[in-house]
């Protein structure tokens, strides 16, 4: 058992703070195995009898609570589960310096969730804080059984006394069923061990009920006030815990609202069925925790700030809830852990190919003007071998202008004089002026067809090319 604990001592230790205990080092000798932890001052058991077993204030609930929550937030991440949370496992680490700084102790009962869903009747927790699906043997226990105990501690450090105290297990199911109400039909089916706490009366034709045995010549009654005549067994309601004694600084209305907050949580962490059971991520975002229900009054500031310091005192920092939530179905994000990165949808290859064709062939088409490349060769010829007497405005020209302008020229001009030629005398008209042409936009369909037809242009025109000398000027054709 001692090998098993440091093993995950060993796991959990690490630079973060995750509030549980911290190994430093493990030997043996003949006889004793021997593990070196973290120094510490006394377990939560030991310092509630040091108070003569006094309520706790909500702030220091609180600061105790939202600890255990990341601690049981970090082992159900590694997908462990203690099984044995109590107050005599939760210590202070040093109440003077850093007041209700606690820390989780003894890893020596914990199983694995795997292990822990694959026992058929686990026998595990102890039995004032055990769960109720333990208790009935029902198969497929998780991490929630955890929060179970936790509750019934938070409950202890609200009353001053154990929340469920019992000699036997059917005692026990009478405290818990008489505050709770009983279990669906369905968790009693499905428990191995439930016929040993309950009987079976059939009440129509496949109708049958299930009615919880008395305990000690005692029926199950919700209400009655102790099971046994001196030792107050269970709760009358959650409710009670709302009592306030001592309000913060004479304003009661402050505290009692705090306490209505915590009652809320607690019996969130009490409910029966564990599907419904609320998870450490799901507390960690709960407004007694956030102190969401006490930052949005300003009557609540003062006492909102006095309890961020006992914050402060504890080492400990505000959680702040995300911007979206998921549960299990949905888990929230535990405060301060990464988020991890969302998966890239996959794609097919043939999809991946055609957009990898698709950026090739738009970058190339991009390069090329709108102009087939072939009219511009032939266009750029022509604008170079236009003669010295042409106006500066047939730059721009067709080539069907063009030819027109030569066969006019060539009729009507006169053979150039030696005294350096002379201008035509039929001046081109401004008519004959084309725009130049603009950039259309690429079209999405038939881009590889015009492509190619630009390819072939661009060879079609380089091929064949002959000079020819005329008296006016050098053109070639």
């Amino acid at each position: 058992m001692c090998i098993r604990e440091i093993r995950v001592l060993d796991a959990l230790t690490d630079k973060a703070e995750n509030h549980i205990v911290r190994l430093y080092e493990a030997f043996m000798d003949q006889n004793f195995f021997y593990i070196v932890q973290q120094a510490m001052d006394q377990n939560l058991c030991e310092f509630q009898k040091s108070n003569g077993l006094n309520k706790l204030e909500v702030c220091d609930i609180r600061t105790i609570i939202l600890q255990l929550l990341l601690a049981l937030a970090k082992l159900k991440d590694m997908g462990i589960v203690h099984t044995d949370i109590k107050e005599e496992n939760i210590m202070l680490v040093n109440q003077r310096r850093q007041p209700f700084r606690v820390k989780l102790i003894d890893f020596g009962s914990y199983y694995t969730i795997h292990d822990l869903a694959s026992m058929w009747t686990p026998d595990i927790q102890p039995r004032c804080v055990r769960a109720p699906e333990v208790i009935l043997g029902v198969p497929g226990c998780n991490a929630k059984v955890d929060m179970w105990s936790l509750g019934c501690v938070m409950g202890q450090m609200a009353l001053g006394r154990s929340l469920f105290p019992s000699k036997c297990e059917l005692e026990l199911l009478h405290a818990i069923f008489g505050t709770r109400g009983l279990p669906s039909a369905r968790m009693l089916d499905a428990g191995i061990k439930t016929r040993m706490f309950f009987d079976r009366t059939q009440i129509g034709r496949d109708a049958y009920e299930w009615n919880l045995r008395p305990w000690n010549g005692r029926e199950l009654a919700s209400g009655t006030k102790s099971l046994r005549r001196r030792v107050p067994a269970k709760l009358d309601s959650l409710d009670a815990i709302e009592g306030v004694e001592h309000g913060f600084q004479g304003d009661d209305a402050v505290e009692v609202a705090d306490r209505k907050c915590m009652v809320e949580l607690l019996d969130r962490m009490l409910t029966l069925e564990p599907d419904h059971r609320i998870t450490p991520n799901q507390a960690l975002l709960h407004p007694f925790v956030t102190l969401q229900h006490l930052s949005g009054c300003e009557r609540y500031h003062e006492y909102y700030n006095f309890s961020l310091q006992r914050y402060r005192e504890a080492g400990v920092t505000l959680p702040q809830a995300p911007l979206f939530r998921h549960e299990d179905s949905s888990e929230e994000t535990v405060p301060g852990a990464t988020q991890e990165v969302p998966k890239r949808k996959r794609t097919s290859l043939r999809r991946s190919l055609r957009s990898f064709f698709t950026r090739l062939f738009t970058r190339r088409r991009k390069k090329q003007p709108v102009v087939a490349q072939g009219a511009k060769d032939s266009l750029s010829l022509e604008d170079s071998a236009v003669p010295e007497d042409m106006p500066a405005n047939t730059a721009g020209t067709s080539r069907a202008a063009r030819k027109s302008m030569k066969k006019e020229k060539g009729s009507k001009t006169e053979p150039a004089s030696s005294s350096g030629g002379s201008e035509s005398s039929t001046p081109l008209s401004s008519s004959l002026e084309v725009p130049e042409r603009t950039e259309e936009p690429p079209k999405k369909k038939g881009f590889l067809r015009r492509w190619l037809q630009t390819l072939s242009g661009s060879f079609g025109g380089c091929r064949g090319k002959k000079s020819v000398t005329t008296q006016d000027s050098n053109v070639s054709l």
